[in-house]
């Protein structure tokens, strides 16, 4: 008999965004976004209870209806809310418009195992609100004040929402995964 190894996720990083167009193909080359603290993923399935003959007769799915990705990020530079937000830098301001369009991105991320393999996240497409932000004195002892963003997600128009591949899987190809999630990407020689 085969000894299991156990697994569990103890770290991440390797934030990168890539703006899409209206065929939610990747523009230009995905950038990264160094310094990722926290990713929480919630996704949510609507499912619904059909009774009859006096009980619960099935559970019925209706799909992914929502799903959203929070980044904690050590300092989201003004380069990375270009893409994230489609905000303009202008004299090294970052100027934020009442009228503004955020633009669609696709994003992926990797959290890693205590085996040292990796397991990727990709979010098909989405858009990131700016978020507000939340500093602190210095006290006697610092501590970092990361910022946050909020993604929503919904699904192409292949359907996809979003991704998620194992280091640790047989067939595991890290190209595939990115080209599938940066839809149009010229794959790396």
């Amino acid at each position: 008999m085969a000894v299991e190894t156990k697994t569990v996720k103890i770290g991440l990083d390797n934030w990168e965004i890539a703006s899409l167009d209206d065929a939610d193909k990747v523009v230009g080359t995905p950038i990264k976004a160094p310094g990722l603290v926290s990713a929480n993923m919630a996704l949510t399935v609507n499912t619904g209870n059909f009774q009859a003959d006096d009980g619960l007769w099935a559970v019925l799915d209706g799909g992914i209806s929502a799903l959203s990705l929070t980044i904690g990020n050590a300092d989201i530079k003004s380069e990375i809310k270009e893409v994230l937000h489609g905000i303009t830098l202008e004299d090294g301001m970052e100027i934020y418009k009442s009228d503004m369009v955020i633009p669609y991105v696709a994003t992926i991320f990797r959290s890693r195992l205590n085996t040292g393999k990796y397991v990727w996240f990709g979010l098909a497409k989405g858009k990131f609100v700016p978020g507000g932000v939340d500093l602190n004195t210095r006290a006697e002892t610092p501590t970092g004040q990361p910022d946050s963003v909020v993604g929503n997600f919904e699904p192409r128009a292949d359907g996809i929402t979003h991704i998620i591949t194992r280091e640790d899987n047989e067939a595991f190809d890290l190209e595939k995964f990115r080209a599938k999630i940066f839809q149009g990407l010229v794959p790396s020689p």
